[in-house]
Order: structure tokens, then C-alpha cells, then sequence
């Protein structure tokens, strides 16, 4: 007798299969990181808090501690409950070891202790101040006072917020949910939604935008104002485009269009450079553009093996470094110190192949962060401390790290160490026949 088998159960157990594997693969890699913590971080705090975080924003400024063994930085997030519960905009306070200060050699000798890889004594995670938040916080961006701060809801309202009014100020234009905000000045701020317009605001004006900007037309990803500039702000959206607009324009058409082939999530303008911007998209990679000439991107980044979903620059310690994290559960630290070094982009055939011929590794990938376990949906980088950073993600995790800083010079001494070894080596090959040859002029 024939038993009929039910397509759809077999494609169902597949399904189910192939996602316990994935799982199994994501857990061990997870494992593995841990193992290796200790060589790769100075410090690393991670919370576990009750929902998944869309955003996370660092505020400026630190607070050392009197006996000057830990300071405290703060860092805005809000709740992502799904309808379930009250979201929040939260502001909590993190203590960490003080060696992390910038100003740590200016410590009197013996005031400071060691930093604990582990966190014990220092692990502190208090809430300030928790405001009532209408639907999921998709993002917050804190003013470059960092008196205010701005988020975006499900429903496309956007909120201004400061430390001392409980209710925020409402600002109403979009008719869809929004996840683009940007800052132009501590009174101006850009806002992109998934109606596809960016409104230009003043926050002492709620009531309707200064200007409006509907050159897109599909969903608004990311906007990136240009503090070099001072004119100009980059946007990216679903309709494949990257636009840059000069604000002093009156005119609602781009000053430059990029049509490309694969959708762009994220746009980062250059802190200091005026021309230099990055976009990063769906298919993995960072763009590099200068703005004279935007025809193709004079660089390409190769490091992630999914989407990209955010870029930030350095503004704190060094403008070389730009960072960029996805849905591959990474942030990869970007030296574009490194750009006049030699490169070879990845091909196809050569992702493909079991041999690889050639190192492919990109000179400037200096670092990655694989902490979460689960998409990474925001990076923050603290305005003051360097190379302190604060990621979110949609496993829950709230981590708080600073990874190792491997010297110039120590990098320098690893490098000619290794040229003397290979030039030892070269000259005892060479002294054997050399000795040989001797050997047989002496005797004739």
C-alpha cells in the first residue's frame, strides 16, 4: 500500500531544519566570540533588556568617579514591545573602567585600577529618567548640544524631548511611519519617512516644515547632513536612488542624482571632508563617492556577507575611521588610512571557487564586532571617549565595548620583525651554494 506524502508537511520540516541549523551555526559562532573577548576588547559590557531596540544614541560628555577608579556615561534607547506593552524613551547611566577616559594620564598614579574584562564591580546599569513613548521608537537622535533629542514612531509622528518637560513636542507632516533623522544645527533637523518625503524643521515651529523635499519616490531609508558642507544633506531610499540636496536651493530637485542597481539603506556624509560620503546597501558592500565626480564610487568596501544597514563616522578620535553594521550580526571598523594600499575586489567566480588564489581581505577592514546574535540595528559612537562604542540589535543585547588599539608602532616593529625573518632566511639560501662553491675553488 502507497502512502501519500503531504508536500507541504516535507516543506515544512525543511523549513523548520534549516532553521534549527541556522540557529545551531549563529549559537556556535557566538561561542567562539567569547572565547576570544579577552584579545580583542579592552572592555565589553553587555545588558539583555526585555525587548528588541531599533536605536541607540550616546549623550556627550562623561562624570569621573571621586575616588577616580570608574566614570559614567550616559546613552538614550527606546523600547520596541510591538503593540504589547508602554513604549519608552529611556536614559540610563553605564559606569566604566576609567582608563577608558581620554583624560586617564592625568590620574594621580595609584587612583586608578586595572580593567576588568569581566565587568565585576563596574557593570552598572541605571535608568535616569524613562518617558512615555506613543508606539515603537524607531529612532533617536540626539541634538550636537546634546540637550534634546529627537524620535520617530510607527505612526510617522516625530517627538522633541529634553531632560526637563515630560511631554514631548509633536511634529506632524508624514502620513507613514519614519526611520530618517538628522540634525543640521541644535535648532534645525531633517526628517524621512516611508511616504517617501523629507521635511526640513525648525523646532520652534511644530506646525508645519520650513521646506519639503519630494524627489523620492519610494521609502525614505537614511538621511546624512553634511557638517563640512554646512548646505548640504544626502538621502537614500527604495526608489534606487542617492540624492544630494543643497538646502539653500529653492528648488525641490537634487543638486545630484545616483541611480544604482541594488537599494541603498544607510549615507554618511564626512565630518571634515565636504566631497567624501559613504552609502552602504543591499548588496553588501560600502560605497565610497566623491561628490565632484559621482559617476561610480572611487572605492568599494568588501567585508559584509548581508545587507548593510547603517554607516557612522569617527568624530571623536580619528576621521579615517568609518563604520558600518548589518543584518550579518557585524560592525566592521573601516581604516581608510589604508586606501593607497593595493586591493583585489572580490568576483563572483572567485566567491564561488573552493581555491582562492589571491588574498581578497580589504587593507582597511581593521576590525569586526560579532557580539549579537541576531541582526544589529544601530551603532553609536561616543562623541568624547574613543573608540567607545554602543550597539542594539534584535536579540535583545545592549553592548557597550572599546576594542583593542593595536599601536603604529607596535604594528611597525611586528612588520620589520617579520621582513628580518624573511631576510635571514633569503641569506642562509643563498650562503649554502655560496659555501659550496668555495669548497671547490680551494681544492682545484
Amino acid at each position: 500500500m502507497t502512502v501519500a506524502v503531504d508536500p507541504v508537511s516535507v516543506a515544512e520540516r525543511q523549513i523548520v531544519a534549516e532553521h534549527q541549523l541556522r540557529e545551531k551555526v549563529i549559537n556556535e559562532e557566538f561561542k567562539i566570540w567569547k572565547k576570544t573577548v579577552p584579545l580583542l576588547y579592552d572592555t565589553i559590557h553587555t545588558h539583555v533588556l526585555e525587548s528588541p531596540l531599533l536605536s541607540v544614541q550616546f549623550l556627550p560628555n562623561y562624570t569621573v568617579s571621586e575616588n577616580k577608579n570608574k566614570i559614567s556615561v550616559q546613552a538614550l534607547f527606546g523600547s520596541n514591545t510591538s503593540g504589547r506593552e508602554q513604549d519608552h524613551v529611556k536614559l540610563v547611566l553605564l559606569d566604566l573602567p576609567s582608563t577608558l577616559a581620554p583624560d586617564f594620564s592625568t590620574f594621580a598614579v595609584g587612583d586608578s585600577i586595572p580593567i576588568p574584562m569581566n565587568g565585576d564591580g563596574l557593570d552598572s546599569f541605571k535608568v535616569l529618567q524613562s518617558w512615555k513613548h506613543p508606539g515603537e521608537v524607531n529612532k533617536i537622535k540626539v541634538s550636537p548640544n546634546g540637550e534634546k533629542w529627537i524620535t520617530f514612531d510607527n505612526q510617522g509622528l516625530v517627538h522633541l524631548y529634553n531632560r526637563k518637560d515630560e511631554s514631548p513636542v509633536d511634529f506632524s507632516y508624514h502620513t507613514s511611519e519614519g526611520y530618517a533623522l538628522e540634525w543640521v544645527s541644535d535648532m534645525e533637523f531633517l526628517s524621512g519617512a516611508n511616504d517617501s518625503r523629507i521635511a526640513l524643521w525648525d523646532i520652534k515651529d511644530a506646525s508645519k516644515p520650513l521646506k519639503e523635499f519630494n524627489s523620492h519616490t519610494a521609502v525614505i531609508n537614511d538621511i546624512s547632513f553634511s557638517p563640512a558642507a554646512k548646505v548640504l544633506f544626502g538621502s537614500v531610499a527604495d526608489d534606487f536612488n542617492t540624492y544630494i540636496h543643497d538646502l539653500r536651493s529653492p528648488e525641490e530637485s537634487p543638486a545630484i542624482k545616483i541611480s544604482t542597481n541594488h537599494i541603498q539603506n544607510a549615507i554618511s556624509f564626512h565630518p571634515l571632508l565636504s566631497s567624501l560620503f559613504a552609502t552602504g546597501g543591499k548588496d553588501n558592500v560600502v560605497n565610497l563617492y566623491d561628490a565632484r565626480n559621482t559617476k561610480e564610487p572611487f572605492r568599494k568596501l568588501f567585508g559584509h556577507n548581508d545587507s548593510v544597514v547603517g554607516l557612522t563616522w569617527d568624530t571623536c578620535y580619528d576621521p579615517n575611521f568609518l563604520y558600518s553594521w548589518g543584518l550579518d550580526k557585524r560592525v566592521i571598523n573601516w581604516d581608510l588610512s589604508k586606501l593607497s594600499e593595493e586591493v583585489t575586489y572580490p568576483s563572483s567566480e572567485a566567491s564561488e571557487s573552493k581555491r582562492r588564489t589571491r588574498v581578497t581581505e580589504d587593507p582597511c577592514l581593521a576590525f569586526i564586532h560579532g557580539g549579537h546574535t541576531s541582526r544589529i540595528n544601530e551603532l553609536s559612537v561616543h562623541p568624547k571617549i574613543p573608540n567607545l562604542f554602543a550597539t542594539v540589535g534584535d536579540d535583545n543585547l545592549l553592548e557597550v565595548y572599546k576594542s583593542k588599539t593595536l599601536l603604529e608602532e607596535e604594528e611597525d616593529e611586528e612588520e620589520e620583525e617579520k621582513e628580518e625573518a624573511e631576510e635571514e632566511e633569503k641569506d642562509d639560501a643563498e650562503d649554502k651554494p655560496e659555501a659550496k662553491n668555495e669548497d671547490v675553488d680551494m681544492k682545484e
